[in-house]
This record gives structure tokens, sequence and C-alpha cells, in this order.
């Protein structure tokens, strides 16, 4: 690894992204919600990261955004692979890459290029998940075992109804429940609709919140008139009450810090 010196010149990082549609219709083919997308970005190399580069630069700056929402690739960073140094964007110099050393600091800077594997839907896009939480308000759904997801009683199917285990003959124990228009317990697998997300990320955590729906177009869109009036007449906007880490269906991505355990509320259960 070879090092050049030259005169400080300002940098930002550049992601070039191949965007999904804003809104998935019913009549194009559902997209994946997971991207291989390639990104370059210009970082810096610690000193003592320079006798291995490719390992360093992953270390410091590409494995702490694992399972978290990072904003300028839009998404939730699965993986990363195919990492590679260069002077220019989306180059690869081989075995030999010049670095630029600015004035008296330390760390050298150079395009750092790597595919990423994302986790980005897309508002309208259909998913599926495992229910793992439900009550009188809504049901919530883990999908691939990492990402939640709620939905409103209110766009769950209109033949779904609410049973409180009073009402469940033979089930003493059970817990309340949802079920379907044949009568048969909600529970397993079920396939929904993104409405609404919210994300966020930094330096802490990142966090996505995805809101779906179970009604067809001509009951969603009622519904979201209805929303929208009543938010008119409220002075609020429709569609952004997802209300962060904490919302339903929020799925918080990293560790959390000592003063959010202490600002928790101490009760038994938590939904």
């Amino acid at each position: 690894m070879k090092h050049k010196s030259k005169k400080h010149r300002s940098e930002e990082s550049k992601t070039i992204d191949i965007e999904a549609p804003a809104v998935a219709t019913p009549n194009e083919p559902q997209e994946s919600p997971f991207h291989l997308q390639t990104s370059t970005q210009y970082l810096p190399l610690a000193p003592v990261s320079q006798r291995h580069p490719i390992e360093g630069i992953c270390a410091e700056h590409f494995s702490p955004l694992l399972l978290t929402y990072y904003p300028p690739l839009h998404g939730v960073v699965i993986s990363y692979s195919n990492v590679r140094i260069s002077q220019n964007p989306y180059g690869s110099d081989g075995p030999e890459a010049l670095l630029k050393s600015v004035d008296e600091y330390g760390a050298s800077w150079a395009w750092v290029t790597a595919d990423f594997l994302l986790f980005k839907p897309v508002r309208g896009a259909t998913l599926e998940g495992h229910v793992n939480l439900q009550n009188e308000g809504h049901i919530g759904v883990v999908c691939w075992n990492l990402f939640n997801a709620s939905i409103e009683s209110k766009r769950l199917p209109k033949d779904w109804k609410w049973v409180e285990t009073a009402d469940a003959e033979g089930a003493e124990y059970e817990e309340p429940h949802y079920v379907d228009g044949a009568g048969k317990k909600v529970e397993g697998m079920v396939k929904f609709r993104v409405k609404d997300m919210e994300c966020s990320h930094d330096r802490q955590r990142g966090f996505l919140s995805i809101e779906g729906t179970m009604l067809g177009d001509t009951d969603e869109n009622i519904l979201l008139t209805e929303e929208a009036e009543r938010a008119r007449k409220e002075k609020r906007v429709p569609g952004r009450r997802l209300g962060g880490a904490r919302a339903l269906g929020a799925t918080s991505l990293a560790v959390a810090t000592e003063e959010e355990k202490d600002e928790r509320p101490k009760r038994g259960r938590d939904f």
C-alpha cells in the first residue's frame, strides 16, 4: 500500500442508487424487498489498519452498519462483500492503491467500493411474516425472523373477529385472538401490503417501523380518504404517526444505551 501526499480537497461520500419504484401497483410484478446495491464512498483509513487496509476499513466503517438503517443507501444493511480500495470512485486498483494524506492528519483517504445486500421495502409491496402478537387494536408480524410489522385492527380483513378467552369454546386457557371468516384461529404466516414506513439512524442505533394493511385497494383507499379528512380537521399530517423506535411495528436494531434503559417504564409486559 503506497501513500501520496496531496493538498486537502474536501470530498463527500458518494453513493449511486438504483431505486425501486416509490409505490408498487397491483398490475406490476412485485419486487423483492432485498436489493443488491454497489456503493462507493470516500473514507479514511486509520494508521493502525494500514498493514491490513481492507480488514481495517470493514471493521471501522462497514461492520457497524450491519442490521442498521443506513440513510445513504436508503435501507437496512444485511451484509456486504467484494470490498476494494481505489484512487477513483468505483475503481479497482489491484494489489496496490495510492491513498491521500492530508496535512498533519494520520488517517489516509481513499475511495472504497463494496456490494451491499439491503432490505428496502416500498409502499404497496407485499410482504409475509409470522404472527407473533395479537390484541384488540392490532396484530404484530415478524418477517424473516428479523423485521417487525404492525397491522391495525381496522386494516385486517372485514370478516376477522376478535375473540376473548371466555368466548372461545373448549379453550379455557387460550389467549384472546382473532379468528378468520371460517372461524379458524389466526396464526402462522400471513401476507400483507406495506402501508407506511419510518426509518431513522443515529450513532447508537437504527430502526425500521413498518405499518401494513390486509385490505383490498378499494377499502384501503376509502380508509385513507377518511383518515386524510380527519387529519385535515385536526390539522395534522396523515400517515406520520408511527412514533419512532418505540412505535408498534418498530424493529430496534441495536443495543439500548444505559440512559434508554433507565427511561423505560417499569411494567410487567410491554406491547
